[in-house]
């Protein structure tokens, strides 16, 4: 028996099951339609102006729960906006009882799904989307800690198997098996990119009196990939997240540094070895919100090249409520790209948009 299988039979090890009713699907999501100006002030050529993008999900997803209590479901994620090949936004079916919950299919490891962040109510600082808006001219990979803590070093949205434990005391721990890097299809692997990686996942959340506590770390590691000289090396990652909440206030930050190369591990010219932190405060009342945060991370980058590939973000956002599902949000930030090849760019831009969440 797999193991896979065996956590399966561990899951719904409770006698004979039925289920009430057949699963349904339903559609959900969020989308939300973004306007801009950008004013990039770069050494190699500015673009500066208005632009509009958007950034939405469809979720197809349902769930049936047996007599015995035990869950069966899927979610499928569709991209609104076009993505190229890339328009399903992961999808994997879960099976959920007082055991814990088993995910086997293209989504997130539990060391990315069990993080904590800085606070942010708008745009996001810790998120690469930020180049959407203020051009980065170095190579730096997205899967670094360049741009984010959460840990993907290339797995975003492979296929893999995620497993949750009950939380207890405020604890809960997860381990993910990804059998190799980028992969979301059926095709046999092929050995020649990271393979055979393991995540883990922990985080504590609590409430003290009027206070929460959340606290997290994560750890990510991948075999080098067959047929790489001695230029590639290991994938692996690790990273911290906290956040505090009182009295409407959260402060929260996280760090995360990297080790490893793009494409799977394939690009040996380039090395994502490098790390990053973030710390924000943000503050709700009523149906308002705001938020200030600041993100630097640096990378190696060019292995031919001396020297790291360096980028900070600063970025105050606010949010309202308009109604159930519907916030209006605004972020207006200043960020630096710093190429190790000697590219710069100094921008910012100030960014508005709608969420509608269903």
């Amino acid at each position: 028996m797999g193991a896979a299988a065996s956590i399966v039979a561990a899951l719904t090890m409770a006698g004979p099951a039925y289920a009430a009713e057949k699963l349904a699907i339903g559609v959900g999501g969020e989308y939300t339609q973004y306007f801009g100006y950008a004013d990039n002030d770069t050494n190699t050529g500015d673009f500066t102006g208005f632009d509009a993008k958007a950034d939405g999900v469809l979720t197809f997803g349902g769930e049936t729960t047996l007599d015995n209590g035990i869950s069966f479901g899927v979610e499928v994620g569709l991209k609104t906006e076009s993505a190229g090949s890339d328009q399903i936004d992961g999808s994997m079916l879960y099976v959920e009882s007082s055991a814990g919950r088993l995910e086997m299919g293209q989504t997130d490891s539990v060391a990315a799904l069990m993080h904590y962040s800085a606070p942010d109510v708008g745009f996001g600082v810790n998120d690469s989307d930020i180049s959407d808006w203020v051009l980065n001219l170095s190579g730096a990979d997205a899967d670094s800690a360049f741009q984010s803590t959460y840990l993907y070093l290339g797995e975003d949205q492979a296929t893999k198997i995620n497993y949750f434990t009950p939380r207890f005391s405020g604890f809960q721990f997860g381990v993910s098996y990804i059998p190799e890097f980028e992969r979301d299809s059926n095709v046999q692997p092929s050995g020649d990119i990271y393979r055979d990686s393991i995540a883990l996942g922990a985080n504590f959340v609590q409430e003290f009196g009027e206070a929460e506590v959340a606290i997290a770390a994560g750890y990510l590691f991948a075999d080098k990939p067959d047929g790489v000289g001695s230029a590639g090396s290991d994938a692996e990652g690790y990273s911290f997240g906290a956040n505090l909440t009182y009295a409407g206030f959260t402060v929260g930050g996280s760090y995360a540094n990297t080790q490893g190369n793009p494409s799977g591990g394939t690009d040996t010219a380039t090395s994502f070895d490098g790390d990053g932190f973030d710390i924000g405060v943000a503050y709700a009342f009523g149906d308002a919100s705001v938020s200030l945060s600041y993100y630097k991370g640096s990378v190696e980058d060019s292995v031919a090249i001396a020297g790291d590939s360096d980028h900070s973000t600063i970025m105050l956002s606010g949010a309202y409520e308009i109604g159930p599902g519907i916030t209006a949000l605004g972020s207006l930030f200043r960020s630096e790209f710093e190429a190790d090849s000697g590219a710069d760019n100094e921008g910012w831009a100030l960014v508005t948009g709608i969420t509608l969440e269903f």
